[in-house]
């Protein structure tokens, strides 16, 4: 009986199993494609993960060329404007250059024909200092000196030359506008001596006891009446600025006295 219950029971065991294998079997089935279907959603997405940062990484370097580009444009249009104002720099600068060649070709040509010219100045002025009355001679005779140095020398530029030259000349004009004393040697006497102009020269002795008045026609000194002492001696201290401006009564030449008539 036993036995018989022991077989009933393993049939029916064998048959749950079975059954079991045949239940299993599809659920198996079934979780084998879900895992496979969860790997490929999971590379899906890696993949999706990758491809994501692969494109942003493209989008980094497309945003940092696109920088770069406009960076190098914008340094591209500065560059034209600067090449643009070099261009026009160099246009002016041509076009000074070549005024200032014109320039240095007329100045080496006017100093060419202005040397003769002072050479000539000088000289001029020397004749008439020696035509002209006898007063500063000295002084007057140094400045003569003097140009002639300077225009030897060639440290000394051109203008500055003809400027001298045109003081020296400036000086010359003042003399005749002025009245000048000075204290000189008159045949072995010492006497003050005024000149009125470049018109007329008188001469005082220290002592104020005798005047003498230059003769042009003569180019001697000739005596002079004594009431002309206190004209002459007022004319002094007018020229040395230790009285006020006054008028003087004296013998000036004339046409006649240049002839050789006494006025």
């Amino acid at each position: 009986m036993k036995t018989r219950s022991a077989g009933l029971f393993e049939r029916a065991f064998v048959r749950v199993a079975v059954v079991l294998v045949g239940v299993a079997g599809p659920v198996l089935a079934q979780t084998d494609t879900f895992d496979r279907v969860i790997g490929t959603v999971e590379q899906t997405q890696r993949a999706s993960v990758q491809s994501q940062q692969r494109i942003d990484r493209l989008d980094d370097q497309t945003r940092q060329m696109l920088e770069r580009y406009r960076a190098a444009l914008w340094q591209s249009q500065q560059l034209k404007v600067y090449a643009a104002q070099i261009e026009e720099l160099a246009k002016t600068q041509a076009s000074e250059r070549e005024s200032l060649q014109r320039q240095l070709a007329e100045m080496e040509r006017v100093e060419r024909e202005l040397l003769p010219l002072m050479l000539r100045m000088i000289e001029g002025l020397e004749s008439f200092i020696e035509l002209d009355l006898p007063f500063l001679r000295e002084e007057r005779r140094g400045r003569i000196a003097d140009l002639r140095r300077m225009m030897a020398d060639p440290e000394v530029g051109t203008a500055e030359k003809f400027r001298r030259i045109l003081e020296a000349y400036r000086i010359e004009v003042e003399y005749g506008n002025t009245l000048g004393a000075e204290r000189v040697e008159i045949d072995g006497q010492l006497m003050d001596q005024l000149h009125v102009g470049r018109t007329a020269l008188f001469a005082l002795a220290l002592d104020g006891d005798n005047a003498l008045r230059w003769d042009a026609s003569r180019a001697a000194w000739q005596p002079l009446p004594s009431r002309y002492i206190p004209a002459i001696r007022n004319g002094l201290r007018i020229a040395r600025e230790t009285a006020a401006p006054s008028l003087l009564v004296l013998p000036m030449p004339t046409a006649t006295a240049a002839s050789g008539e006494t006025p």
